[in-house]
């Protein structure tokens, strides 16, 4: 049928039991957010930390170009750390901010200044740490349904000073149910966490019970009737801690137990559908997500980490790289872009660059900017010619000193006399 499909709108008047059946009409989406709690949880859980490493750790793996040397230097010294943090909190709570101030600033007062990338200073937040405050309703103002405050601890930070690192957008009506941020991975994939959690913890309690033995006691239901079974019970007790942790079964001699066994039936079945589902929502690949090699005949591996690197090239694009620049903005640095050829082998990397300077050649005789295309396919730097033939330009001109208030007025009395 392509893409369209055909919806049976007819309804069994008499048969009631075919419309109980059917699916559609009697099943309904529904959502809730996952409170602050829950989220803290799993993200210190060994699944949800992995996710959160997994998609900011590759996100911001050596990924990001700079205009020049000495940007990357400033970043990696100064901002580096706090924008994986704040990458980490985007993804596990759904929002972090990383705010800039000046020693004594007014944190609630805009920013006037450019900051100094070498002296301003960073904190970073976690969403749930974060309340966004009135939001602006007007349609024509750039910060609608956008918070003008951020308040973390009843301490107030103006927008302009704030990196706002927000993941997936919420409908607007629901925007003040996550105040105006993101909504998290982990309530993206809640359901699926769910349901790996209920195939780990079935397992070692099945395990547990395959374990248990039944001891067949004479008299023991009697002695269950006068209530003189706490002995007996009490010296099996004894006897079961020196064998193992699992514990024993009791039973009256007279009794019969036909069976005590229990099959682990279809837990492979089950934990492989959980984790095809949380592979599926978080768009890492099941072998990438556990760190199995990938299974079946001639499969090499290539279309996971292709299905994984457009993952992480989604995070950087609608995510990472807009509120980057905006931090390296506020410090007077250049923009920066993220590499286009990322996740490549040595090998791979190397076929590529060989097919992009055969592209190059063509170019070349067809009269083209060969040299741009290159540069643009990352396969060679872009030189700086002004700093390498001109470097006394380059140099940044001394600024003369503020005049103290004593020489100014000397100064306006000297032209006075004058």
């Amino acid at each position: 049928m392509g893409k369209f499909s055909i919806l049976d709108t007819l309804r069994n008047i008499i048969n009631s039991l075919v419309n109980s059946r059917n699916a559609i009409t009697q099943n309904k989406m529904v959502s809730s957010r996952v409170g602050n709690d829950q989220l803290k949880a799993i993200y210190i859980s060994g699944i949800g930390s992995k996710i959160v490493r997994l998609k900011a750790g590759y996100a911001l793996k050596d990924t990001i170009q700079f205009a020049t040397e000495k940007d990357e230097e400033i970043f990696k010294a100064r901002f580096q750390k706090a924008v994986k943090a704040a990458a980490r909190y985007m993804i596990g709570f759904g929002r972090g901010i990383i705010v800039l101030y000046n020693q004594g600033d007014d944190l609630s007062m805009p920013v006037s200044a450019p900051f100094d990338p070498m002296t301003v200073k960073l904190k970073v937040f976690s969403g749930d740490m974060v309340t966004g405050i009135s939001p602006s309703l007007d349609l024509m103002n750039e910060r609608y349904y956008k918070p003008v405050y951020y308040s973390v601890r009843g301490v107030r930070f103006h927008y302009s000073r704030v990196i706002d690192f927000t993941y997936f957008e919420p409908p607007e009506d629901m925007a003040p149910t996550y105040d105006y941020g993101g909504i998290s991975e982990f309530e993206l994939i809640y359901n699926q966490l769910i349901n790996d959690g209920v195939v780990e913890r079935c397992t070692p309690t099945i395990l547990e019970k395959n374990s248990t033995l039944f001891y067949r006691v004479e008299g023991f239901k009697a002695a269950m009737q006068d209530q003189r079974d706490t002995d007996i019970i009490r010296y099996f007790q004894e006897v079961e801690n020196g064998r193992s942790i699992y514990g024993a079964g009791l039973l009256d001699k007279d009794d019969e137990v036909l069976s005590v066994t229990q099959a682990l039936s279809n837990l492979q079945e089950a934990d492989t559908i959980t984790l095809r589902r949380l592979a599926l929502v978080t768009g890492i690949p099941m072998a990438i997500l556990i760190g199995e090699n990938v299974k079946g005949l001639n499969s090499t591996g290539e279309n996971e980490m292709l299905v994984f690197q457009e993952m992480i090239e989604t995070v950087q694009s609608e995510y990472l790289e807009e509120p980057i620049n905006r931090l390296l903005g506020l410090c007077g640095m250049e923009r920066v872009e993220f590499s286009i050829n990322q996740g490549r082998s040595p090998d791979t990397q190397i076929e590529f660059e060989s097919k992009a300077i055969q592209n190059a050649q063509i170019l070349y005789q067809l009269g083209e900017d060969h040299e741009k295309y290159l540069i643009e396919k990352d396969v060679i730097a872009k030189d700086d010619y002004q700093s390498f033939f001109f470097p006394e330009e380059m140099e940044e001109p001394e600024e003369e000193p503020t005049p103290t208030f004593k020489e100014l007025n000397a100064q306006l009395e000297t032209n006075q006399e004058n």
